[in-house]
Formats: structure tokens, C-alpha cells, sequence
């Protein structure tokens, strides 16, 4: 599963799910963290971690690794990683091998059409032409230094603690009546799952779609919660009877399906959760066991 060491930059919802999974590995990852509250949990249960800023130690990591994995977001085009590290990743005299986890929203709106990864990239989200600009520079990087690379391109993620069930909780949600908004999900379980097929094989190199079987709209995803739940959802509204966020708004201003043909034909890939109708039956499954 994990034979040499794996350094991950960043330490959210992705990165704990699957150190989760290697936990049995621990002494093979390592991880760089701008949270300190998050390193010393992970100093506590046996994985090496260190601060952004202690370079040192940082630039150790990197000479002690093999796989590199960067989880950390891009902001205002600029992706930090590839800023401060990058130009450490080609001293090593073991050859890095890079993975870096962007998004589908580097595809921007293709009205409700079928995209996959030779399609037009025409983000229009501020966060999605960050994605495209990170994923040009990394890109860029491992060609120029003969590096191997894996982009994956993940679909909305969702998962325990991360689901329409937290937000129905939290009173944080609006259901949108978006009949034309098509989008594309997968579930935390088979993304940790594909990061450790790739960690796997590495041979398998590219730009790769991480996207379920089953596009749907938004408004489809709470009814079927409302339905595991065994309660009334509230009527839906059209967009321009809410008050969205403008990172709401930039959500919906999208529509598109992904294809994951390539994912399935290339690694053999089959999903723990096809669709969101697996995937939400998972989660209640877990809340339920959880009460009881």
C-alpha cells in the first residue's frame, strides 16, 4: 500500500481521511501543516509533522520522501506550496514523484454538457481560475525537471461531517429548485481510495477526474437526505428569491457532468459509492450508529 515515504502538505478533510487509513504506516508519513494545533495531534499519535515555516525541517521532509502530496488550496493565484517549496523538490537525489489534488471547477459552465479531461478549461469562479493557474504552474514544474505528476481533479466532496446532514443540522442550507444545475460528487471513501491506488501505482501518472457515476442537482441531494431522515423538506426556492453568498452564487453559476471513464478504464476503478444515493445511506448509517 505504501511502500516509501509520503509527504503531504496540508492537513484537511482529504489529508485526515486518508492518514486515517495509514495509520498503520505512520512511520512512512510525513506531513507540513500550517497548524500548530494540528501538528502536535499528529506529533501525539506517532507522525511526523512540522510548522510551514521551519524550512529546515521542512526541506528534510522533502529529501526523505518519495511521493509528494499537495492538498493546500491556491489563493489569489498563487499557489503557496509551489511558491515557497517548489525549487526544494529537485535536490533530492531519490526522483519526487508529485500529486497534486485540484478541482473540477477548472472546467467552469458547460450547460449542463458532459466534460472530461480534454474538455475546454473556462473557469469562472475566482477559486476555480486559481485551481487552472496552480495546476498550469505544477504542470509546468514537473516538465521542466522530467518529474512525474498526477493532477486529480476532484468533483464536490462530501462525507461524514461534511454532508447535507451537517448543513439540515446547522440550519446552514437552502434548497435551490435547479432543474438545468447539474453537478458531479465523490465521496471521501473512494477519493482516499484512489490516492492509494495511485500511491500504489506508480507507473500511472496524469491528469485524472475524480468524479461518482451519478451527476445530480443540488435540490436532488437534500430530498434524498429528507427522505433517510423521514422528514418534510422545506419547498424549494428559485434562485433569485434567496440571498446567496457570492461564493453561492458562484456554485451555481455552473453546470456540468463529469466523466471518470478514463479513472475506470486506467486503474481498474470500481466505486464504493456509484452515486449519492450510496453515499448518503453510508453517512446516515454512520450518524444512526453514532446515536445509539
Amino acid at each position: 500500500m505504501l511502500i516509501n515515504k509520503l509527504l503531504i502538505f496540508g492537513y484537511g478533510y482529504c489529508a485526515k481521511a486518508l492518514i486515517s487509513r495509514l495509520i498503520n504506516k505512520k512511520n512512512k508519513i510525513l506531513v507540513v501543516s500550517r497548524n500548530k494545533q494540528n501538528i502536535d495531534k499528529l506529533n501525539k499519535e506517532g507522525i511526523k509533522a512540522c510548522e510551514w515555516l521551519n524550512e529546515d525541517v521542512v526541506k528534510h521532509y522533502i529529501n526523505s520522501s518519495h511521493t509528494i502530496l499537495i492538498t493546500v488550496p491556491p489563493c489569489n493565484f498563487i499557489d503557496p506550496v509551489e511558491e515557497k517549496f517548489a525549487r526544494f523538490f529537485i535536490q533530492p537525489k531519490n526522483k519526487i514523484r508529485l500529486i497534486y489534488l485540484s478541482s473540477t471547477g477548472v472546467y467552469g459552465d458547460h450547460k449542463g454538457a458532459w466534460v472530461n479531461e480534454n474538455s475546454k478549461l473556462k473557469p469562472t469562479t475566482e477559486l476555480g481560475k486559481w485551481r487552472l493557474n496552480a495546476e498550469k504552474k505544477w504542470l509546468s514544474f514537473a516538465k521542466l525537471n522530467n518529474l512525474p505528476i498526477s493532477i486529480l481533479r476532484l468533483s464536490g466532496i462530501y462525507g461524514p461531517e461534511r454532508s447535507t446532514f451537517n448543513r439540515i443540522e446547522n440550519k446552514s442550507f437552502k434548497i435551490v429548485r435547479s432543474p438545468e444545475l447539474f453537478f458531479s460528487r465523490i465521496h471521501i471513501d473512494d477519493i482516499v481510495t484512489i490516492i492509494l491506488k495511485f500511491l500504489e501505482r506508480e507507473n500511472i501518472n496524469g491528469i485524472y477526474n475524480l468524479s461518482d457515476n451519478l451527476p445530480a442537482t443540488s435540490e436532488s441531494l437534500y430530498l434524498e437526505t429528507y427522505k433517510l431522515l423521514n422528514l418534510k423538506p422545506p419547498d424549494p426556492k428559485n434562485l433569485n428569491e434567496l440571498n446567496l453568498s457570492k461564493a453561492a452564487l458562484g456554485f451555481f453559476s455552473e453546470s456540468k457532468k463529469v466523466k471518470n471513464n478514463k479513472l475506470v478504464n486506467d486503474l481498474g476503478y470500481k466505486f464504493i459509492h456509484p452515486d449519492y444515493i450510496s453515499g448518503l445511506k453510508d453517512i446516515y448509517k454512520k450518524i444512526k450508529s453514532k446515536k445509539i
